[in-house]
């Protein structure tokens, strides 16, 4: 009987610290006490990127992300019916699940991958969700499936 060891791959897992892009809605009601807090979390590197409508984010955007190596992506935008641009996140909606189904397609599980549709009342939401989403992708480790740029560009600070 052979026996795995899973010691090092937990260890790994603890230590590691998931790179996550979290694409936020510009007009969507953030606070900026959440925005801090995801900024300084110790359990993940999360590079904040605001849009002018979650419906405005190209399926390529992400897909930069990922090659880039972000290990997991969250994109916030207001709830239906309260969009800044009318439907803008029903579009968003539509878009990005099409989107998820292509990632998961070529090898991304579609836990990486995190819609958060807020309402104006749901202060400190933001932030737990992005906790949340660092939980399971360091549980899940390094999303390395579709990371296609050299190390040194990613080193001299070229995405």
């Amino acid at each position: 009987m052979q026996t795995t060891d899973t010691s090092s791959e937990s260890t790994m897992n603890r230590s590691f610290k998931p790179r996550l892009v979290l694409f936020q809605c510009r007009f969507n009601h953030y606070s900026t006490a959440d925005l801090k807090r995801i900024e300084t979390l110790d359990t993940a590197d999360v590079k904040c990127i605001q849009v002018p409508c979650a419906g405005r984010i190209s399926p390529l955007f992400m897909l930069n992300a990922v090659q880039g190596g972000a290990d997991g992506i969250a994109i916030s935008g207001c709830q239906p019916g309260v969009c800044h641009f009318k439907q803008g996140n029903l579009g968003a909606r539509r878009q990005l699940s099409a989107f998820r189904n292509l990632l998961t397609y070529v090898g991304m599980a579609a836990e990486r991958i995190r819609f958060i549709w807020l309402d104006p009342a749901d202060r400190g939401r933001l932030a737990r969700e992005v906790i949340e989403l660092s939980a399971v992708v360091r549980s899940l480790g390094p999303a390395r499936c579709l990371a296609a740029r050299s190390s040194a560009a990613l080193s001299m600070g070229i995405n």
